[in-house]
């Protein structure tokens, strides 16, 4: 999983989600183990999830950090790798544990947590029976071979997008990457954020890059077509807008969680002055945390880490810069992937953010070495990217009714085996492709690279970060939620329509069932549950199928451009027959919603 995430992420920008299909890996280990008379519990079900979904986290952070110090110039290490990621890592966990009582179980009916609340009922689902295995295997099968035909054999293209022109403004793009997870996605988090979400990529696209493209601001290297104008000016320009709006979103979020915050430093200083009553005999076991003592103690020895070791070499400003960043952008991700996510989950506009703080930080000092602020940026950006992965795992141990502490320990278990292997899995991709090279392009590293780099010479896009930063104070004065336009701004509209397409779904199915005969509200919950369970599947199937197709790239199996397989069809048939797939697929998964295996319940 670790190594696929890391490969696909550095071929195509994004990683894939890894908590839902671990969950449906080990629901289906443990089903088996049943029907053979070996057994397995529910909770045990749920610590193998949790432990095993960590990598995927960890590879986000390291793919779109660490490895953008190719791009200046330095080789990669797998020592340094390693000790970077595991530092990282063991902050994302340490930081989210005196998050856990407020985000999960306070906020537990306004954070919905989609990918937690769908690996809650996959597990579920494999330990009460068969139906609810069927609608998964459904939800399975179909993503899977949704995602084989398009990325195996490019039979159809999932990316369906034009760019046009109205009047004398130009520019005006619109599209989608419809795959099915995607759409999953926007069925588990619903209508109302998968809206916000799509709001903020309209205002992006629809709105600031024609004004930009019309009034000159398109990259000379764009001007073969207007689509690839689009492209270059939201790279260029409008994810430092997306950024701009994460910061104060950020902060807006950090302030609104000021008593959680100031909550969870005052009992860790009690722990450690010994005058708190938390030992896990006076606490219920599904609230038994890992202790602030802990916490604290782990903490600093990270942050004595970031500054003495060799392998690191951020000093003195770097270490408590990287501290300091990630606790704040720890309680960010965590809230914001209950709302959108974690494969919504920005961790690049996190790293983006933590890159302009410590390079202004580190200037006014004379640090010049842009690897020096990368790395700094990298340690945060991986933070978040595992408190994201945490928080949805503590909320399906919330829902399943486990203890916290031991979910804790096989997180903190998990991302250290997988750090360690991380180094050795980064190295190898650069001395067998060469990061940056066409096969792995890194593009979200090298936009780090190069960000770094313009801070310390002062040609950062401060005027967009600034736009950025105004438009978020307008959504705040206007009690519009933040972070999830910001997500959107940020993001290719690629990626907030299919997930808008999902969310609709959802609100169709909802009013259908709602409307036709659900008197008492059972049938609208139950299908509700069904919907989570088959778009689990989808989720599920599009990862799996993308580390096959990645595997089959890595071990050079079939052609080695574009899909392994190709059938050969021309571009024009591929974009209708594009068409044509995402209608089946909308279908096809409506219909197992309202039209579910017999006996299936919640």
């Amino acid at each position: 999983m670790l190594t696929a995430n890391m490969y696909l992420g550095m071929r195509s920008g994004m990683t894939i989600s890894a908590s839902i299909p671990a969950a449906v890996m080990s629901m289906g280990l443990f089903y088996v183990l049943r029907r053979v008379g070996i057994g397995g519990s529910l909770l045990e079900n749920n610590i193998v999830q949790t432990m095993t979904s960590a990598g995927e986290a960890l590879a986000a952070g390291v793919i779109f950090t660490i490895a953008g110090v190719t791009f200046l110039g330095e080789p990669i290490d797998m020592i340094d790798t390693a000790t970077v990621a595991i530092l990282g890592g063991l902050l994302g966990v340490l930081f989210m544990i005196p998050m856990r009582r407020y985000l999960i179980v306070d906020k537990h009916k306004t954070l919905p947590y989609p990918e937690g609340t769908a690996c809650a009922d996959v597990l579920e689902a494999g330990d009460s029976g068969e139906s609810g295995v069927k609608l998964i295997s459904f939800g399975f099968l179909l993503s899977a071979l949704y995602m084989w035909l398009a990325s195996g054999m490019a039979a159809f293209r999932t990316t369906i997008q034009t760019a046009f022109s109205v009047g004398e403004t130009r520019g005006f793009a619109i599209g989608g990457d419809f795959t099915p997870a995607l759409i999953g996605v926007g069925y588990i988090i619903g209508p109302k954020i998968a809206g916000y979400v799509f709001g903020g990529g309209l205002i992006a696209w629809l709105m600031l890059i024609p004004m930009l493209i019309t009034g000159g601001f398109a990259p000379e290297a764009a001007d073969a077509g207007l689509m690839a104008q689009a492209n270059a000016v939201w790279d260029q320009y409008i994810r430092y807008v997306g950024a701009g709006a994460m910061i104060v979103g950020g902060f807006h979020a950090i302030i609104s969680m000021r008593k959680t915050i100031t909550d969870a430093l005052g009992t860790a200083a009690a722990e450690l002055r010994g005058s708190a009553n938390t030992s896990p005999s006076s606490q219920k076991r599904t609230q038994r945390d890992l202790s602030m003592k802990f916490v604290g103690g782990g903490a600093l020895l990270v942050m004595l880490a970031l500054v003495v070791l060799p392998q690191v070499q951020v000093g003195l400003i770097g270490g408590v810069i990287a501290v300091i960043a990630a606790f704040l952008f720890v309680a960010v991700s965590a809230y914001l992937v209950g709302v959108v996510g974690s494969s919504s989950n920005p961790v690049s506009g996190m790293a983006v953010a933590t890159i302009l703080i410590a390079a202004l930080a580190m200037k006014s000092t004379g640090v010049t070495d842009p690897v020096v602020v990368l790395v700094t940026a990298s340690v945060v950006a991986i933070a978040a990217a595992v408190a994201g992965d945490t928080s949805q795992d503590l909320k399906t141990g919330y829902l399943l009714g486990a203890t916290p502490r031991k979910q804790q320990i096989a997180q903190l278990v998990g991302i250290t085996i997988s750090a360690v292997f991380s180094g050795a899995v980064l190295y190898f991709f650069n001395q067998a492709y060469g990061i940056g090279s066409s096969t792995i392009p890194a593009p979200q590293a090298g936009m780090m690279a190069l960000i770094s780099e313009g801070v310390l010479t002062g040609t950062a896009q401060w005027g967009m970060i600034l736009i950025g930063a105004v438009f978020a104070c307008v959504l705040i004065l206007m009690r519009i939620p933040v972070l999830p336009f910001a997500v959107g701004i940020y993001l290719p509209i690629t990626l907030a329509t299919p997930i808008f397409l999902g969310g609709l779904i959802r609100g169709g199915v909802d009013r259908y069932v709602t409307r036709v005969d659900d008197k008492d509200g059972t049938r609208a919950e139950e299908t509700t549950y069904r919907g989570r369970i088959v778009a689990a599947g989808l989720i599920t199937g599009e990862a799996i199928m993308g580390i096959v197709i990645g595997g089959l790239y890595i071990t050079g199996v079939g052609e080695s451009g574009g899909a392994p397989f190709p059938i050969g069809f021309s571009s024009a048939l591929q974009q209708a027959l594009g068409v044509v797939a995402v209608i089946i697929l909308v279908i096809l998964f409506t219909a197992s919603i309202l039209r579910a295996p017999s006996g299936t319940s919640q």
